[in-house]
């Protein structure tokens, strides 16, 4: 795997710099590092002169391992990891679990996950084909001074609009009833191009025996008397999208759609699944063009909606059947910002962004129904500077007006559903909220390929459980990095300090989010090295130490924070057969705090280990044939109780033994 492992500000749209891929898989690691990109300062910069810690993965990276979905690939990045609770894909990074990272779509936000009384699943994000991905970027550390809220903890940006690519039609077929068919077309001209992507993906999902995974007690109580006592085709996943992205001189428009059907498991109420069908469209359409030598331009503006229908309510009895059960969230945003170049010590970075949401929700069960609704809107502004002392040193330095209106929350109640009308409402107003996020940073070149970088960041995110209450995050992080032609070198050393985070993601009973609030530091180290040789093998390892305590009470230590991470990739091309082989690592994770007693729900898991292998054979230029087996031993994984909806105190279930074979086509 070719990672780069550094430190910055900013990402942005890396389709701008109109580099072809085919280039970038040629390039060393020397190369690659200098490689332009739209940075932190929303300007063109080499990676190595941006202040973040980022990976990158080309198309051929992607390639090399043949990753099948984007939560494998998330899964192998260094110090992530990534617990699938069946509902969301919660990502954990530098001792937390599910905070926000900031998800986007050639540089396109989606739709917010954290939004007053209305999160909803990640899912749709995590259905973009992998084939469809021609770069990949992941940083790590706060980007709220650039994306504002929900970038908390750093942000993941996809690109799938390159059309200097080749066209592929790939049909993939395993065990599990996995099967995956994609297609991608694409066209350049002088004025531009277009490139249309289109998948389908199916999987019966996670398995398992409940007797496993939750106690005796909860077992006869709960489930011994259903019909059915395993997860086994429940928790299926099917996964339609289409994105089709079109550039005209400097107007480029995107057009995604994603629809994702999938089981989630819901203890509480236990019953024989529960299906929630999840649809997110959106369309784009940005403008960059230079005024002079010294000042550009870009407009950004995003129209998106996104619904949610489950055919149950899941927290709430008796049960109601049938899809009357339903959310929808629509979006406005509009993003300008300009960048001037002083001279050529001096950049400055002025920007203004403005969203509207309105959301709103329907749920019915056999005795009553509940409408809620509001209109929220949120504006910012924010500015970059960048000062280039000499050669060998800079600064950047950033803060990020945000100011959150005040909003309404409307409810109505019928509790008689004999009736027509809504006979109980109520009214929640909520106030004005404005902060102000710093972001501050120092570089130091030793040498073209050395590098020192002090970074730091405030951060700020709604929370789980309220609709007006924060987490707050300072971090501070120095890193230092060094490469060659076939040799990377990273390493880190990071310190976060978190005011009001909760302690777990959900309530036993699955009724409420916690109310445990604490204050948490997380310290730690990650180091990164990668060969690349002049022939064809390739070896990327990477470790992460760290350790998160709870500093107003050390007995109430948050769950799933592991204390060690280690990942190690290999590839090795053979005439025309590539051997890959993947190996992860994650340390034993306590589970979530009951809020009733302060206890923990379960027991610790044992640590995760994860061996995945894959064999490439090429016959030529247009034909491949992958064979791909995800953990391989078929080690049986569970994360601890109380991810979201379960308190599984054994523990729940993650992905057994997979086994894929894919043809590509490409021409």
């Amino acid at each position: 795997m070719r990672s780069i492992f550094l430190s910055v500000l900013v990402i942005g749209n890396i389709y701008a710099n109109s580099v072809n891929n085919k280039y970038l898989d040629e390039l060393s690691l020397e190369e690659l590092m200098n490689l332009k990109i739209y940075s932190a300062s929303k300007s063109y910069q080499s990676i190595e002169e941006i202040p973040a810690n980022i990976t990158v993965l080309t198309r051929k990276d992607i390639e090399k391992y043949n990753y099948t979905t984007l939560d494998e690939l998330i899964k192998h990045i260094p110090g992530l990891f990534l617990i699938d609770d069946t509902e969301h894909f919660q990502i954990g990074s530098r001792g937390s679990l599910g905070s926000s990272f900031k998800l986007m779509i050639n540089n396109n936000p989606i739709s917010p996950l954290r939004i007053p009384k209305g999160g909803m699943s990640n899912r749709n994000f995590f259905a973009t084909p992998i084939l469809s991905i021609d770069r990949i970027e992941i940083i790590k550390g706060s980007q709220s001074v650039t994306y504002g809220n929900n970038s908390m903890y750093g942000s993941i940006n996809i690109i799938t609009n390159d059309f200097c690519t080749k066209n592929i039609v790939s049909i993939s077929k395993g065990n599990n009833d996995q099967s995956l068919l994609f297609l991608r077309t694409n066209h350049k001209n002088d004025n531009g191009g277009f490139t249309l992507n289109t998948s389908f993906y199916n999987t019966k999902g996670i398995s398992g025996d409940l007797k496993n995974s939750v106690s005796q007690e909860n077992y006869n109580n709960k489930i011994k008397n259903k019909s059915h006592t395993r997860v086994d085709g429940f928790l299926t996943n099917e996964y339609k999208t289409f994105d089709i992205s079109y550039h005209y001189k400097n107007l480029i428009t995107d057009l995604t759609y994603s629809k994702t059907n999938y089981g989630i498991f819901v203890e509480n109420s236990y019953r024989n699944g529960v299906q929630v069908e999840q649809v997110e469209k959106a369309i784009s359409f940005t403008y960059e063009d230079d005024i002079n030598d010294d000042l550009t331009y870009k407009i950004n503006y995003i129209k998106s909606q996104k619904n949610y229908d489950i055919n149950d309510f899941a927290d709430f009895y008796p049960i109601h059947y049938g899809k009357s059960n339903h959310a929808i969230n629509k979006r406005d945003q509009i993003d300008i910002h300009l960048n001037y170049t002083i001279n050529e010590k001096l950049m400055i970075l002025l920007g203004s962004s403005y969203e509207n949401i309105n959301f709103s929700f329907y749920g019915k069960n056999d005795t009553y129904a509940i409408k809620r609704n509001y209109e929220l809107q949120t504006k910012d502004l924010y500015t970059k500077v960048q000062y280039k002392v000499n050669s060998k040193f800079e600064m950047n330095a950033g803060i990020r007006y945000t100011e959150r209106g005040k909003f309404n929350i409307f409810s109505e109640i019928d509790k008689d559903l004999s009736t027509t009308s809504y006979d109980d409402s109520k009214n929640i107003d909520y106030d004005k909220n404005i902060f102000l996020l710093p972001e501050l940073s120092l570089i130091y070149h030793i040498k073209s390929n050395k590098h020192i970088k002090l970074l730091y960041g405030k951060a700020t995110q709604l929370t789980y459980s309220s609709s007006d209450e924060y987490e707050f995050m300072d971090s501070i992080e120095l890193s230092y990095s060094q490469n060659s032609n076939n040799i990377l070198f990273n390493t880190s050393l990071f310190y976060n300090e978190q005011k009001n985070i909760n302690l777990f993601s959900q309530h036993k009973l699955g009724i409420k989010a916690n109310t445990i609030k604490n204050k948490l530091y997380t310290k730690g180290i990650e180091v990164e090295i990668t060969y690349k040789s002049p022939s064809s093998l390739t070896i990327a390892s990477s470790l992460s130490l760290q350790k998160t305590e709870n500093i107003e009470n050390k007995k109430l230590t948050p769950g799933f924070s592991p204390e060690m991470i280690f990942k190690l990739n290999t590839s090795y091309k053979y005439k025309k057969t590539r051997y890959s082989l993947l190996f992860d690592y994650i340390s034993s994770m306590k589970s979530a705090i009951n809020e009733d007693d302060y206890k923990r729900y379960g027991k610790n898991s044992k640590a995760l280990i994860t061996l995945s292998t894959n064999i490439k054979y090429r016959y030529n230029k247009s034909h491949s044939l992958d064979f791909k087996i995800n953990n391989l031993f078929n080690k049986d994984n569970k994360i601890p109780a109380a991810s979201t909806f379960t308190s599984s105190e054994n523990g729940f279930f993650n992905k057994k033994r997979n086994i894929l074979v894919k043809y590509t086509y490409e021409f």
